[in-house]
């Protein structure tokens, strides 16, 4: 029975192995016979089984890693390249596109009748604005929440923000426009509402104060919102 015994080293192949090979590939004493090309492939093929098979048994753990690593939130599943991009049909080659991972992906649905499901799940209308702010406004204690990652700026300091959100609302085709023009309303609302509080909260004034101010400090605090609260929204109208 063959053991290999793997011990680890900077290659990956371990040292009984290196023995293997160097048994394999020490000159003969005695003479050749006709069986020589017979010998010399057999050895070839042996010497590629042990190496495969060292590298395979050293890889092991590393391949484990990677696996633990491709978790639903890394699995990229859309690329976002802004709306300004969007406008102009075009994609960017200089600038890099949003990378959208599936945890920060959320979908919402809207049938003929109006109804509304948010990540699968029922939502009655009048709970759609608070529902959809659960996902809004950063969460890293919930894993099924969007990813976030923590940024700093310039006046609000060090904040835990949404890494790359974006929503997609899918709209039936004959949806009245009653229906759809309320829908749409209530996720603009609930985009300000959230940037109202945390505008509130941490520069003093209201998102309607620093959308309407002149003053360059408040100016800059409206675009810093805008940073820390982006909106990357799409609609699709279901065929």
């Amino acid at each position: 029975m063959l053991v290999i015994a793997h011990l680890g080293n900077s290659f990956g192949i371990s040292p009984f192995v290196f023995y293997l090979v160097n048994s394999l590939l020490k000159p003969r004493n005695k003479a050749y016979t006709t069986t020589l090309p017979v010998i010399m492939k057999k050895t070839k093929v042996i010497l590629y089984l042990i190496i495969a098979f060292s590298i395979f048994i050293s890889c092991k753990e590393e391949i484990k890693e990677m696996n633990e690593l491709l978790e639903s939130d890394f699995k990229i599943i859309e690329y976002y390249y802004g709306y300004d991009n969007y406008e102009k049909n075009i994609r960017n080659a200089e600038s890099d596109p949003i990378i959208i991972k599936e945890r920060n992906f959320l979908e919402i649905n809207v049938d003929i009748n109006g109804n509304c499901e948010i990540e699968g799940k029922k939502i009655e209308p009048d709970l759609i604005i608070p529902e959809l702010k659960k996902y809004l406004i950063p969460n890293p204690e919930n894993k099924s929440m969007p990813k976030t990652i923590e940024k700093e700026f310039t006046y609000a300091g060090k904040v835990i923000v949404n890494e790359n959100l974006l929503i997609s609302a899918l709209f039936d085709k004959n949806l009245s426009y009653k229906k759809y023009s309320e829908i749409r309303n209530k996720i603009y609302i609930a985009r300000n509402e959230i940037r109202n509080e945390f505008a509130i909260k941490n520069y003093g004034k209201s998102l309607a104060e620093l959308m309407t101010s002149e003053k360059k400090d408040e100016i800059e605090q409206f675009y810093e919102l805008n940073q820390i609260f982006p909106f990357n929204y799409s609609e699709i109208m279901e065929e």
